[in-house]
């Protein structure tokens, strides 16, 4: 198994807008991000250190006019 150390600025916290891999517990990035129902998103998240993926739905507020 390969192992790798992590950035010392990836040690935050993580966010509904930054996870954190399942995997190997580094920062994910938004890499995709598609509209689902209406009132609601689906975000794809990759992995920066293993290239993991994972994809959540998110509602989203309409816009205040």
């Amino acid at each position: 198994m390969l192992t790798r150390s992590v950035p010392a600025f990836f040690h935050r916290k993580a966010t509904s807008e930054c996870p954190f891999c399942a995997d190997c517990e580094a920062p994910m990035i938004l890499s995709y991000l598609e509209p689902g129902k209406p009132g609601f998103d689906q975000r794809t998240y990759t992995c920066l250190m293993c290239a993991a993926t994972e994809s959540i739905v998110v509602s989203i507020s309409p816009a205040h006019l």
